[in-house]
């Protein structure tokens, strides 16, 4: 089975080699890695041309910028392998045999496996394991993806999984183009079609934290795009989508991460944020992990400015606890 290795690139010079060094070194060797030059500044295009000039399964595609969701789609057109993994371009594969392990237990329609964290090239985390025992007694993917959310154990980075290409060519499965946090409405639609899953505890992606990345900056760019994303996902939950209630849940989840994101933004951003938050309230209703309900039983108390305020008191509290 041919994998098809989708990796955007967006000046990221320094980590680039590093990160196809980690797909080129798999045992795993029918791999066909696809290099999304979009529209890079600092040279990053020339050196993924150099790259493939020193492996032949290596393919460049150079793109005006359209953004990671762009990249990622040009990706999914020009792959050919039977899977297709997302990897980014400043990540990289800690593994040699990781996708020959991967790939040893059959095939499905999607296969997830484990990250691990990392800060400052040291201190590493490993996600938490999957619970296959029960997973695997579970009736459907409609059941697994439930438990998914309630136990808070679903991974929605597209980074995490090991995609079908077919399933995402015949349903049109792509990223939204100018929307954060891309992956969520992403997984929504690949979930609705998924009819096979495995999951793998295996410790095989390392996710770098720079403080310079996307998804360790919050801005009121982020509560615009949840707020596309909730309002999406709720007509079309409204309208009989396939697992309506965990989609529910699984969004009032993020409705509490964006809660205790809100200490953070700016106070020029803040009025419009708690904005969107008020506006998606009514998301808690169908709050199904503990800490979501928690959050619910806050609300419905003493309202939402001041639940954001508390969440945020305890988030700075729980960070100098860490640090």
């Amino acid at each position: 089975m041919k994998v098809s290795v989708v990796i955007p690139v967006y000046n990221v010079k320094p980590y680039l080699e590093r990160c196809v060094q980690s797909v080129i070194r798999q045992s795993y060797k029918d791999i066909e890695v696809i290099l999304v030059d979009d529209g890079s500044t600092d040279g990053s295009g020339d050196l993924c041309d150099k790259i493939a000039g020193s492996d032949q399964r290596i393919n460049v595609v150079h793109q005006k910028n359209q953004g990671l969701s762009g990249a990622r789609n040009t990706g999914i057109r020009q792959a050919t392998g039977e899977y297709i993994v997302f990897l980014d371009s400043d990540d990289e594969w800690l593994l040699a045999d990781g996708l020959e392990r991967l790939l040893k237990g059959g095939t499905a329609d999607l296969v997830a496996f484990k990250r691990v964290d990392i800060w400052n090239h040291t201190q590493r985390v490993n996600s938490a394991d999957y619970d296959i025992d029960t997973i695997v007694k579970l009736p459907d993917t409609q059941a697994v993806f439930s438990y998914l959310v309630t136990t808070q154990q679903l991974q929605i980075s597209a980074c995490f999984l090991l995609v079908r290409r077919q399933l995402l060519l015949e349903y049109d499965i792509l990223f939204p183009i100018g929307m954060l946090s891309e992956d969520i409405y992403w997984s929504m639609h690949l979930w609705q079609h998924v009819l096979t899953a495995r999951f793998v505890n295996l410790n095989f992606y390392g996710y770098y934290h720079r403080e310079a990345s996307i998804t360790t900056t919050a801005s009121i760019r982020t509560y615009h795009s949840y707020d596309q994303i909730f309002s999406y996902w709720k007509s079309q939950c409204d309208n009989g989508c396939t697992n309506a209630d965990a989609i529910r849940a699984y969004l009032a989840n993020i409705w509490v991460s964006r809660g205790y994101a809100y200490s953070t933004l700016n106070d020029a951003d803040k009025p419009e944020a708690l904005g969107i938050l008020q506006k998606h309230r009514d998301l808690l209703t169908y709050c199904s992990s503990p800490k979501s309900k928690r959050t619910k039983k806050m609300v419905q108390t003493i309202g939402v400015k001041a639940t954001v305020t508390v969440l945020g008191w305890y988030w700075r509290l729980r960070g100098y606890i860490k640090h």
